[in-house]
């Protein structure tokens, strides 16, 4: 279904006619590829390469275009967790995980928390952890591990007794 949902760039659409959301793009491709991944060798390789194929012009769009209205955090780590797991999964090198990675280290604040357009968010932190994690199981960054320390580290202040995020 995405081939038939998905603009000739490569982008889907989240709510808006036209409007290539840079965040559901990322978030489809890295749903497609983490399936993929966890499928493993219950899939042929022929089945694998065609599923890349579909995520392919997705992959495209995430590394040719950015989200400008705001920095979202959780955006880009969707992002970045769908481009190294595309990486791992087809064989590619490429450094667009990378680049947001650093937009994201610019904006994390000293007290541990990424910026969700001009500040915290606690519940989207969460979210942005999960897939800053997803990509830290690929590539094993040092400075995606530390980046996470801090980011646990601001969270545990939200945690309520019974589990939940204030």
């Amino acid at each position: 279904a995405i081939e038939k949902i998905q603009h000739k760039n490569g982008s889907l659409e989240e709510a808006f006619p036209n409007e290539n959301s840079f965040c559901v793009t990322a978030l489809v491709a890295f749903d497609v590829l983490s399936a993929i991944k966890h499928l493993g060798k219950l899939i042929t390789y022929e089945e694998k390469n065609q599923y890349l194929n579909i995520v392919r012009p997705l992959i495209y769009f995430v590394e040719n275009h950015d989200e400008k209205h705001a920095v979202i955090s959780n955006h880009l780590a969707t992002a970045v967790a769908a481009v190294e797991l595309w990486n791992i999964l087809a064989e590619k090198k490429s450094v667009r995980g990378k680049d947001l990675l650093d937009i994201i280290y610019r904006h994390q604040s000293k007290e541990g928390w990424y910026r969700e357009y001009e500040g915290a968010d606690p519940g989207y932190q969460t979210l942005c952890t999960y897939y800053l994690f997803c990509a830290y199981e690929v590539t094993k960054d040092e400075r995606l591990l530390e980046s996470l320390r801090q980011s646990v580290s601001f969270l545990k202040y939200f945690v309520h007794p019974d589990g939940t995020i204030g």
